[in-house]
Parts: C-alpha cells; sequence; structure tokens
C-alpha cells in the first residue's frame, strides 16, 4: 500500500493539520449567517445581537485556528498553510462585518433616541 492514500491509519492521514480544516468551516459558517440572516436580524433587534454574535465569534474561531494551523505546518511539517491563511483572513472579515453591523446598530438605536427625545 502506498503512503500517498489517505486510509486510516496512514502516514499521510496523521500529518493532517485538522485546525487549517477548522478555520476555513468557521468562516464558511460565518459567510452563511452573515448572508441568510441579514433580513430577519434587521426586523426583530435581539435576533440582531444574536446574528452579530455568532459572526463575531466564527470569525475569532477561525483566525485563532488558523493562527494554531499555521504554527503547526511551519513547526511538524505539516500541510494546509493556504488554507490556515485564508481561514485567518476571513476570520478578520468576519470581525469586520460584526464590528461594522454593531456601529450601524448601534447609529440607529442613537438616532431613534434622539427623534423620540425631540
Amino acid at each position: 500500500m502506498s503512503v500517498t492514500q489517505s486510509l486510516p491509519g496512514s502516514a499521510r492521514a496523521e500529518r493532517d493539520n485538522r485546525a487549517a480544516r477548522v478555520s476555513l468551516y468557521a468562516v464558511i459558517f460565518g459567510a452563511f449567517v452573515a448572508g441568510c440572516g441579514y433580513v430577519p436580524a434587521a426586523l426583530f433587534f435581539p435576533l440582531t445581537l444574536t446574528w452579530m454574535a455568532v459572526i463575531l465569534l466564527s470569525g475569532v474561531t477561525a483566525i485563532v485556528a488558523g493562527h494554531l494551523a499555521r504554527f503547526r505546518a511551519k513547526r511538524h511539517g505539516l500541510h494546509g498553510r493556504r488554507l490556515a491563511l485564508a481561514g485567518i483572513v476571513g476570520g478578520w472579515i468576519c470581525v469586520l462585518v460584526a464590528v461594522l453591523a454593531l456601529a450601524a446598530v448601534a447609529g440607529m438605536v442613537g438616532g431613534l433616541a434622539v427623534l423620540i427625545d425631540s
């Protein structure tokens, strides 16, 4: 049996960088939540806060797992450095989207408070 096959117990399966896949999966989940949850979140305020928290947590997870994967790939010679870098960049984009959404919600609430007071 050749080493290039990825059967359980083979050398290639043991050298897999799981943290790189976790970082990319976290970015995909954050992008899915950001894209699909925008309209319901805009209509119901508690859902907006949950929407932002999920995007922020998936972004932070992607950043941490991506850095861990790059460290493991460099130190132990594993594959997945580019995948981990994609997870890091996507994680920062998720964090940016969550922070911008939080700023928009805070501005909207502040603007409504000014309109109600006057």
